[in-house]
Order: structure tokens, then sequence, then C-alpha cells
């Protein structure tokens, strides 16, 4: 059996829940209120319909616009776009270009000061502006923007949350995803007045949504919920109603007598409180019942009831459909074929009608459905794209503050170490002056020490040639001492001649006393060899030719011809290439 949806289907855009005291009073309320979501909630209450009268509304509306530049309220100037677009809308019967002009002012404003809240209610009401005159393609991007802002939105900060959410739960169900409108009402549910009407028809709806999607023991704990609600508030129009759904439940369970009191309930409270469209509903329901328990007469008495509220209208041709199939049910029942076969014969046309309108219905609904998943993954790819944009910049700024910081740093360490140079130079200049004096005393002894050793050189020449005199002398007059002489002469040629070892020890007084002569000599002659380097060190000396051959162990001619080879070599090595 269907489950009869709450009136709040019927409802247009600019339903107003409550009444409204003159325009003075009201406006002296929106002025007293200081808290800045109720205020907005006030303006966004006030009436709009004063049918085809735009002057009147233009007038009204007037002081919300005062007060708004007034106190620069950007929430109290994007509301009076948005009331100013109602109207316009109201005036015409249609969404026209007034009130295009004032949704996008409005949007614009919000947009421009970064009102996000403001923004997606903003897109609801343009969205169900559209809705309420069935232009659902148009309607369709305000309520997937909407949807897409409302992500980021803590449910609080919504101004008149119950109805602009409302808004967007019956939009999602018309489009056949009842999962998100459901979403939608159970966000909104907590900020309903307690026992109002509001908090009874959302919860009713609650459960209407989930039955459509087969989620039955979830629906009938939402219906109790909203039978309770309605018993405490002494609803008797939603007791009715809610007592027709929960009949649905009763009769599948097989309580079939309590089923068709709760519906007898709902037709009486409807019919006593004019609920027309509901009374019709369930004048069809209880025939169907009856029909159930061949009582024929009853059944068919109900289905003309139904039948009488019935208008001619595309909304009701379900309906019209089920009652001409409850009639020839009936009439095969009570043994009329002819009868039957007529009303079988409208039965089958009804069909027809809904069948292409369905058709046409589930292929607008798929493509809904591929425009939606289109939109969000557009959302979701531009999303992704200003997420890596941002956390680039993130990186950036991250960067840039650590360059910053470690700028600084150096700075700072810098302006230590000068600080800290500063006060070690004095230090280090009082150490090198002490260690120049050292160096110069080092030298000083080392200068004699060299000195010291070209004079022992040159004693030791003068020991020896006399020596070697003193050989020749002897050998022409006393030969027995010859070899004596020889001996001596011999041993201190020894102790005269430069080992390797001693050219070491040598080279390394010789280094300190003339720094780097050798390296130099070196680096312009690559092609020098140690021995080279030694003839030049002794010549550097000023040493003879005969002082060198005693002190290399070479004949004096050696020494002669070696001199000659490194001039050679020396000149070879300076003439050009």
């Amino acid at each position: 059996m269907k489950t009869k949806l709450t009136r709040t289907l019927l409802l247009g855009l600019f339903f107003l829940w409550g009444t409204y005291p003159v325009w003075g009073q009201h406006m002296n309320e929106i002025v007293a209120t200081k808290d800045p979501l109720k205020q907005l909630e006030k303006v966004l209450m006030s009436p709009v319909d004063y049918k085809q009268d735009t002057l009147t509304l233009q007038r009204n509306l007037k002081p919300i616009l005062d007060l708004a530049n007034k106190e620069h309220s950007v929430p109290l100037k994007w509301a009076y776009y948005m009331l100013m677009a109602d109207g316009y809308s109201i005036a015409f019967d249609r969404v026209n270009p007034r009130t295009d002009h004032f949704f996008s002012l409005g949007e614009k404003l919000v947009f421009d000061n970064d009102y996000p809240i403001l923004q997606m209610v903003g897109n609801v009401r343009h969205g169900s502006c559209y809705f309420t005159y069935r232009a659902v393609k148009e309607a369709f991007p305000y309520f997937l923007q909407a949807a897409d802002l409302q992500k980021n939105i803590a449910p609080e900060k919504v101004p008149l949350i119950e109805m602009h959410y409302n808004f967007l739960a019956r939009f999602y169900s018309f489009i056949g995803d009842n999962a998100k409108a459901v979403d939608y009402l159970k966000l909104a549910l907590p900020f309903t007045e307690k026992l109002s009407r509001k908090q009874i028809d959302m919860t009713n709806s609650i459960a209407v949504y989930l039955r459509r999607d087969s989620l039955f023991d979830q629906s009938h704990t939402y219906f109790i919920q909203a039978m309770q609600t309605a018993k405490l508030a002494k609803d008797s129009v939603w007791i009715g109603i809610i007592a027709g759904n929960l009949a649905d439940f009763e009769w599948e369970k097989g309580h079939k007598d309590k089923a068709m009191a709760l519906v007898r309930q709902n037709i009486d409270l409807s019919l006593r409180y004019n609920e027309l469209l509901d009374a019709m509903r369930a004048n069809l329901i209880l025939a169907s019942m009856l029909i159930d328990q061949k009582q024929w007469l009853k059944a068919k008495e109900h289905v003309h009831s139904s039948m009488r509220l019935m208008e001619d209208k595309p909304y009701f041709l379900n309906f019209k459909r089920d009652a001409a199939k409850a009639l020839s049910q009936i009439a095969k029942g009570m043994g009329q074929p002819d009868e039957e076969l007529r009303q079988l014969h409208r039965f089958i046309s009804y069909e027809d009608s809904l069948d292409k309108r369905n058709s046409n219905s589930e292929m607008q609904k798929i493509s809904w459905k591929w425009e939606m998943e289109r939109y969000e993954q557009a959302i979701k790819t531009a999303e992704d794209r200003r997420q890596q944009i941002k956390q680039t910049y993130q990186y950036v700024g991250v960067f840039l503050i650590l360059i910053f910081v470690i700028v600084l740093l150096l700075i700072n360490r810098t302006k230590n170490k000068i600080q800290i140079r500063s006060t070690l130079l004095e230090k280090e200049q009082l150490a090198l002056t002490y260690e120049k004096q050292l160096v110069d005393q080092e030298l000083l002894v080392l200068k004699d020490s060299l000195q010291e050793f070209t004079d022992t050189i040159k004693i030791n020449d003068q020991t020896i040639n006399r020596l070697r005199r003193e050989l020749l002398e002897e050998n022409k007059h006393a030969p027995e001492s010859q070899t004596q002489i020889a001996k001596s002469l011999n041993m201190m040629l020894e102790t005269h001649i430069m080992t390797d070892d001693r050219w070491m020890r040598f080279k390394n007084v010789f280094d300190k006393v003339h720094p780097n002569f050798l390296q130099r000599q070196k680096e312009i002659y690559p092609k020098l060899t140690e021995n080279d380097l030694r003839l030049i060190a002794l010549g550097k000396l000023e040493l003879s030719n005969r002082s060198m051959s005693d002190l290399l162990g070479v004949s004096l001619e050696g020494i002669k011809k070696a001199k000659q080879r490194l001039k050679k070599k020396l000149d070879e090595m300076n003439s050009p290439s």
C-alpha cells in the first residue's frame, strides 16, 4: 500500500509558519533583537505575499533595507534581497527577471563579503523558488551548489535551518535521493521547536522517505515518534495523518481491524480540519482494505467519496487510476461484468498515461542523477585542485618563514661571531706577537746554527787541506808515518761527508732559515733532482767547490761537472719550448 505524503509536499517556498503582527510592531521586534542570528531569522520570516501589489511589497520591506544600511549589516541587506526576490515571484506567479535580479544581488553581496553560510542559504532559496514552480532543471545547479557548501557549515549557524533544510530534503526526494533527504532532515530536527507542527512534520517526513527506500523498521520507529509528539502537542490533524501511515504497518502485520480503524480515524480528522487531499487518499486506502474483506458496498462508497475530492489536474491522475482499479474489483466481486469491463478500460487508459509520464519522469531522474554526479565530480576535482594550490602556498609560506628565521639566526650568529672575534682579536694579536718573537728567536738560533755549520765546514776544509799537505810532505820525508796521517784524514772525511740523514737534518734547518727557497726552486724547475737541490742549497751558503767536494764526498772535478750540468738544465728549462 502507498504511504501518504504529508501536507508539507504541497506547501510552497513561501509558506510562513506562524502569524505576524502589523509591520510597525514587526520592525520594532527586529530592531530590539540583539542576537544577530535571531534577528536575521525574524527578518527572513517577514511577510512577502502581497499578490500582485509590488508597491506595497517595496514599501513594507524598505525599513529592512534602511536598517541594514544604517547598521552596515551584510546579512540584513542580503535578507532584504531574498525577500524581494520571493515577493516578485509571488506577484508574477513564476520566476521572473526581477526575481533573478534580487537573488543575484544577494548572492554577489555575500560572496564578495565571504559569508559561506548565507551563500548556501541563498542557493537553497533560489533553487526552491524554481522548484516551487516546477522549473526543476533550472533549480538543479542551485541545490547542488548549496549541498557542496553545506558540507563545511555547522548546522547551529544556519538561519531557519528547519525550513531551508526541508527545502533541500524535498528536492532530493523528488529526484529519487531519499537517503540524502533524510540526512538533511536529521540535521535540522534538533533545532525545531519542541511539540511544534514543524517537529511533527519533519519526523513524519523522515519516516516517509525511509519507507520509500524500504527501510521499514527505521520508518516505523519515526512514525511512532511522530505520533507521540502529535499526541503530546494535541494536534488532531497530525494524529489523523500519522494514524493513516501507521495503518499500513498494522495491515502488513495482520492486524486488519486495527489498521482500518486507524484509517477511519485519519478520514474523520482530515475532513474535520479540511485536510481534503489527505481525506481523499485515506478513502482510497480504506476502500482497498474493504475490498480485501469483500465488503463491496462499503468499499464502493469510500471510492466514490475519494473521487468527489479529486480535481482535474495531472497530480490526481495516479489516484484516478487507483479508483478505477478498485471499482473494477468491486464490480467483479458483485458479479457486474459490464461495469467491470468499463472500469478496466478506464484503468488501462489512466495506466497508459501514467506509464508515459512515469517513463519520462524516470528518464528525467536518471538525467538529473547523472548531472548531479557530474557536478559533484567537478566540485571534487576543483576542491582537490584548490587543496593542492593551498598546500603549495602553505609549503611556500613555511619555506619563506624558515628562510626568514634562518636569516635572522644567521644574522644573530654573525653578530655574535663578530663580537667574539673582536674580543678574541686582541688575544690573537698578542699570541701572534708572542709567537713571532719565538719564531724570530728560533730563526736567529737556526741562522747561528747554519752559520756555525758553514764555518765548521770551512774550518774542516782548512784542516783537510792541511792534512793533505802534511801527507804529501811526510810522504817525501817519512814514508812510515804516511799510514797514520792517511787514517786520520779518512776519519775526518767520513765525519765531514753529508749523508742522506745529515742532508735531511740540514735541509730542515735550511728551510727554516730560508723559508720555501728550495720548494720555489722545485716549482720553477720541476726536473730538479735531490742532488741538484743539494748543490743549490750549498751554493746559497756560498761554499767553495772544494768545500762542496769534501762535504758531498765527490771529487773537485765531479763538483764542477755537476754544476755545469745543473746550469745547463736550468738554461734548458728557462728557454721557450
